[in-house]
């Protein structure tokens, strides 16, 4: 018999710091972007690849990977328009992180983050 996975966070019953979410499934480009001086000097920019982001609202966004970014972590996003073929180019920074807690055995974890638009 399995037994349920533990949340690592509370569930909280209040929508009201969330009003302005909206479901927002699509995959989305990620950088992140090098702001030390000790990585900067290393080749590249850093890690790049591809997310699935589930929300989206008019400060952020919510986005499920398979890495745990640093808090604080500068990213470059590519969030897909409502208009075809268009990406809107931006930074964010994580917010938070939290692992999937239904992943067991060997299996790869992925992660929700939770990002803030800075521009």
């Amino acid at each position: 018999m399995m037994t349920s996975p533990e949340w690592l966070w509370a569930i909280k019953e209040s929508h009201e710091r969330h009003s302005d979410r909206m479901s927002f499934m699509r995959p989305i480009a990620y950088a992140m972007i090098r702001t030390d001086l000790w990585r900067a000097n290393q080749d590249g920019n850093g890690t790049a690849g591809h997310a699935l982001s589930l929300n989206i609202s008019s400060k952020g966004l919510l986005i499920l990977m398979d890495r745990e970014p640093e808090v604080d972590q500068t990213m470059r996003i590519s969030v897909p328009s409502a208009a075809q073929e268009v990406n809107i180019a931006t930074m964010a920074d994580v917010r938070w992180t939290r692992k999937v807690p239904f992943m067991s055995g060997e299996a790869h974890p992925f992660f929700f983050v939770g990002l803030r638009f800075m521009l």
